[in-house]
């Protein structure tokens, strides 16, 4: 046997074992593979505690940091539904964000809770431009006057009519007519709704609320309110 061809033998069983699956990640020194095992452990810990956001941040720096290594091989089982429970859980925080709560004392020994969301206004038929969001969409608990749900209008000019009703829709459910009521808030015109409770009760088990004001009323044709962060306890009195 020559010794070109045993060079060559020798050659070709060296780059074998550099691309086999067993060698992979062999370059990796023991400290950091200490480190990629460590944040897979981490990984592996949020999970079981469900705090998918930290799982999935512990996962991106494991395949990082560590690409090659045998502890990032090890997220593969798990890391599609890593992402997607951390994506329902930055639209959590997001819908929570989008409400504002506040308690004030209105009177001696009384405070006024309240709730509110700023809309998303959508176009009433398809292709039609959508306004500028202008409403809000109230809940108030006051001492002497009771619950209230009403619409904070920005522009100048409304007129519901007489009777005033308005369409409202709980997520993908066909739209029905609610009796409205219209007032004048000291900072423009304000609509309540007239059966509080029956509305609170619906969109408390619903996503979005779209409502549709009478047409030649104003400005904004229809309004959605992404409401599905609705903390009932923040609102609700101590």
């Amino acid at each position: 046997m020559s010794l070109r061809f045993l060079l060559l033998l020798l050659a070709a069983l060296t780059l074998s074992a550099c691309s086999s699956p067993e060698g992979e990640g062999n370059d990796l020194s023991a400290a950091d593979q200490a480190k990629a095992q460590k944040l897979l452990a981490d990984y592996q810990s949020a999970r079981a505690a469900q705090n998918w956001e930290l799982a999935e941040t512990k996962a991106d720096e494991l395949r990082g940091k560590f690409a090659d290594s045998a502890a990032a091989s090890g997220l593969d089982a798990s890391l599609t539904d890593t992402r997607k429970q951390a994506a329902t859980a930055r639209d959590g925080h997001r819908l929570r964000d989008l409400w504002e709560y506040q308690a004030v004392t209105v009177e001696a020994g009384g405070v006024q809770r309240s709730a509110t969301i700023y809309s998303r206004t959508v176009p009433v038929e398809e292709g039609e431009v959508a306004p500028v969001a202008d409403a809000r969409l109230v809940l108030r608990d006051h001492p002497s006057w009771g619950r209230s749900v009403y619409l904070l209008l920005a522009q100048s000019k409304f007129s519901c009519g007489k009777p005033c009703t308005m369409r409202i829709g709980f997520d993908d459910a066909e739209a029905a007519s609610w009796t409205g009521k219209q007032a004048d808030s000291g900072k423009g015109p304000a609509l309540f709704v007239v059966d509080e409770k029956r509305f609170v009760e619906q969109m408390q088990k619903a996503k979005q609320v779209r409502i549709t004001l009478p047409k030649g009323s104003g400005a904004t044709p229809s309004l959605l309110f992404e409401v599905g962060g609705f903390d009932a306890g923040r609102y609700a009195k101590p």
